[in-house]
């Protein structure tokens, strides 16, 4: 891969879902640096909102402050350290905003060909390469850790009541551990952030097939998994992050 050049193209949509009142989810994404993230807020009124949305700026504007050397994986653990602080200390500031939290899912698509990952909570990173969809990430949730301790078989199958408690989360402890990953990027692989108004609404392989067939169109693509999530319910907020390499994308097919 050329050092120095964007060689991923990224696309994000958010929308309300069907149910909720307001949309807790805030996604942002800077093509020229390699960075993508995604938050889903919780905590309710304004709080939910408030968390990702300082979640994602906290997040961004500490890895733009360090782009102009290779990012490293200290640097993605120190932006979810800042983002934990943030958010944390607006609720305790504000009683308005007490309790309040929030998911984080990030990539750092770096010009050598590495791929960095980081996520607190249960928004997630897939990769598609070739026609195998795999997640790279681990769910801080209370099914995770169930299934993990062999009680149940599966997540999906766990109780409805467990869905969506978190066991690690942005802003609701002091400090914060996120999960830190380095893949190797090829250059035919899509990649796809999301919340989980995406995963609870749509399984992998309808996601896998939609990747497959429009991931060389990002915008495209993340346009139709939100709609496809609607369509089946859109019971929560769904937001997602298409990333897909510049030589897959069809000149032409976009978006916007």
């Amino acid at each position: 891969m050329n050092k120095g050049k964007a060689n991923w193209r990224m696309a994000m949509a958010s929308h309300i879902g069907q149910v909720r009142l307001r949309n807790e989810d805030c996604v942002a994404c800077d093509e020229s640096q390699g960075l993508a993230v995604l938050a889903d807020g919780m905590g309710g009124h304004a709080g939910g909102a408030e968390a990702s949305r300082m979640a994602v700026l906290t997040w961004m504007d500490r890895l733009h402050a360090v782009a102009d050397g290779m990012l490293v994986e200290d640097d993605l653990r120190h932006a979810a350290h800042l983002a934990n602080r943030a958010v944390f200390m607006a609720s305790r500031r504000d009683p308005g905003l007490r309790g309040m939290g929030s998911t984080l899912v990030a990539g750092c698509f770096r010009p050598d060909g590495v791929l960095l990952v980081s996520n607190v909570g249960d928004s997630r990173l897939y990769r598609l390469r070739g026609d195998t969809l795999e997640c790279l990430t681990r769910d801080h949730s209370v099914l995770r850790a169930q299934c993990d301790a062999g009680m149940i078989e599966s997540a999906s199958e766990g109780p409805a009541a467990l869905r969506g408690l978190l066991t690690r989360a942005i802003g609701v402890e002091a400090e914060v551990v996120p999960d830190v990953a380095v893949f190797a990027l090829e250059p035919d692989d899509h990649y796809l952030l999301c919340s989980d108004g995406l995963t609870d609404m749509v399984p992998d392989a309808d996601i896998a097939e939609i990747l497959v067939t429009l991931g060389g169109s990002p915008q495209v693509a993340a346009e139709h998994l939100v709609d496809l999530a609607n369509d089946r319910g859109g019971m929560d907020n769904v937001s997602v992050i298409v990333v897909s390499s510049s030589a897959s994308v069809r000149l032409g097919t976009e978006l916007g």
